[in-house]
């Protein structure tokens, strides 16, 4: 760490929220691009730069969708009447709580820090995060762009201008990356931990801030739900989304173009894993076969929810 970063930031080591999030199939679309030749050519430079940008807008999409997720849960969270009078300036307090968020090639990295006491005005923003996955998701999927995250609670320090390094980073890319294993996004056992303990426990005192805290735990707790192997995940077609959140971020159509989405992906990948025992079994094989278990387990997912928004399975 150099003496100019040391006098820029204070460095500390402190409790965080991270999530890490992924947007699945970018190397392989990235892959097929045909590179410029040697001697420039105009068409087939153009031609470059517009594969990329196509990819990148998926990046971009993310963003926006994330964005303006986390926006619309900024004044929800804590409805009016579910406080007193007097403690409405609380909302304030809970709603300015940072909530950091930068991207790294197909990546997305959020972070909320919980450093002393800030920790009592930081389930809003937890609140948030688990949200903003759940309508991202449904969102990305309904426009073909499958992700894949990991959110957990752990320790890490400011390394820099927005960004973290520790074991919470570590926790979170190891849920997205070993655990999740398909589209999905897995939540960690010690965040798990803090809000049911949040949640479960009585206010000590009559303070409106652990008032607030233990009904914003409970909501963020029905934000989640454990899958058929055991992982707690955000539950992004749960019945609080359906009844709580879709008139202004889910509605039943982005739902079905997810699962449309979904199923076509299975399909695609079926085809090749049920012929992969009379061409060979290469990698490239392995590979689709694999992918053909892991969106069968989306379904599934799916399947159990289809009725409750609607939707006829198609599949």
């Amino acid at each position: 760490m150099t003496d100019e970063h040391n006098k820029k930031q204070t460095v500390h080591y402190c409790a965080y929220l991270v999530a890490f999030f992924d947007i699945l199939g970018q190397r392989d679309k990235m892959s097929i691009i045909t590179l410029p030749p040697l001697i420039e050519n105009e068409d087939t430079i153009d031609k470059f730069k517009q594969d990329v940008l196509r990819l990148h807008r998926n990046v971009q999409a993310f963003r926006n969708f994330f964005s303006k997720a986390l926006n619309s849960f900024a004044q929800g969270g804590i409805e009016n009447n579910e406080i007193p009078e007097q403690a409405k300036p609380l909302i304030s307090k809970l709603r300015e709580h940072p909530i950091t968020y930068r991207t790294f090639a197909d990546s997305v990295i959020v972070h909320i820090r919980l450093k002393g006491d800030e920790i009592q005005y930081a389930g809003r923003s937890m609140y948030g995060v688990l949200g903003a996955a759940a309508v991202t998701f449904n969102s990305c999927m309904a426009m073909g762009v499958p992700i894949r995250g990991g959110i957990d609670l752990g320790f890490a320090m400011n390394i820099g201008p927005d960004e973290i390094y520790g074991p919470a980073l570590a926790s979170a890319y190891h849920l997205e990356n070993k655990v999740a294993a398909y589209p999905r996004i897995v939540v960690g056992h010690t965040l798990v931990s803090y809000l049911k303990k949040l949640s479960d426990s009585s206010p000590t005192t009559d303070t409106d801030i652990e008032k607030a805290n233990h009904l914003l735990a409970k909501k963020s707790l029905n934000l989640m739900t454990v899958d058929d192997d055991g992982n707690m995940i955000v539950d992004h077609l749960g019945d609080y989304i359906r009844n709580i959140l879709q008139e202004i971020l889910v509605t039943a159509d982005v739902v079905s173009k997810a699962y449309d989405f979904a199923c076509s992906e299975y399909k695609k990948y079926r085809i090749v894993r049920n012929e992969a025992p009379s061409i060979g079994n290469g990698d490239a094989l392995k590979r689709c076969a694999l992918l053909a278990d892991r969106y069968e387990l989306l379904i599934k997912y799916f399947k159990k929810h289809l009725h409750s928004w609607g939707i006829n399975d198609r599949s």
